[in-house]
């Protein structure tokens, strides 16, 4: 039998974690930014393209409870990186306005070698988010692809409209393109379902937070993907898509099992064996 002192030291205990979790979901998760790096083999890749870096960052959602601190953090930790390549894949405010000259001031100071390229998510006011990051020197790919040269050789780097809130045009994307490996943008990752084999050879995503909460044991009650795309890397034939968790929060001001990322992608031949390239600012 319980006693009474027992039944209160279990509330009390439930009470406790229940607080403490809460304050890990809103207080430090969300500020606590993971940065993974993943290797993406990519057939037919060009030699001078062996071992570039591509870092990600997506779903920033600038807002009430993503501060403008917190986001210039994160261009500091990816510009750290020192990589070749920046993509952003969609969503930079969240419910207004106002976020959006902040936010683009802040990523106008995000460097890399070969540029900045974006493209546009379901948050996103199409033509004002346009002109911001136009104005703060980032390349907005809407259904559209520009070419990569390193010497005598390239590949292409190309971006879609926002599956949701857009117009997806792959016929427009692809236009003038050649056999060379193809790269691509695209905010939500059920665009990869919608990828005829071999029209592109990378997909990069974001779109779905992780889920935002995991619950142990059982994942995420909920996810922004018909098809399951959660997060981390997939693969149909010699397809690939990474789906990155995003750097902010929309819904419930929380994270819970479902970190902030920044991604530092690798490109590496078939042909390529696996050792590191170290590179340098």
């Amino acid at each position: 039998m319980i006693s009474r002192r027992m039944f209160i030291r279990g509330v009390l205990g439930c009470g406790f974690g229940a607080l403490s979790v809460g304050a890990y979901g809103r207080l430090l998760e969300p500020r606590w930014v993971e940065i993974n790096n993943v290797q993406v083999k990519i057939n037919r890749l060009p030699k001078q393209f062996d071992g570039v870096t591509i870092a990600q960052l997506s779903d920033i959602h600038h807002g009430k409870y993503v501060p403008r601190e917190f986001i210039r953090r994160c261009v500091r930790k990816v510009n750290a990186l020192c990589p070749d390549i920046v993509v952003l894949t969609g969503d930079y405010v969240y419910r207004s306005r106002a976020y959006l000259l902040p936010v683009a001031e802040e990523l106008s100071e995000l460097k890399a070698k070969e540029g900045v390229f974006a493209v546009l998510g379901n948050h996103d006011d199409k033509d004002r988010t346009f002109h911001a990051l136009s104005k703060a020197g980032i390349r907005v790919l809407i259904n559209e692809h520009v070419p990569l040269y390193r010497k005598n050789d390239y590949l292409f780097i190309a971006g879609v409209d926002d599956l949701w809130n857009g117009r997806v045009d792959f016929c427009r994307t692809l236009k003038g393109t050649d056999n060379k490996p193809k790269l691509l943008l695209a905010h939500n990752p059920d665009i990869f379902e919608m990828t005829k084999a071999r029209e592109f050879d990378f997909l990069m995503a974001g779109h779905t937070h992780g889920g935002q909460v995991s619950v142990p044991f059982y994942g995420p009650p909920m996810v922004y993907s018909r098809y399951g795309y959660t997060a981390g890397l997939f693969r149909k034939g010699n397809t690939a898509m990474y789906v990155n968790k995003g750097i902010g929060i929309s819904g419930l001001p929380v994270r819970f099992c479902a970190r902030p990322e920044i991604t530092l992608f690798t490109l590496r031949s078939e042909k390529s064996d696996d050792a590191q390239h170290q590179n340098h600012c």
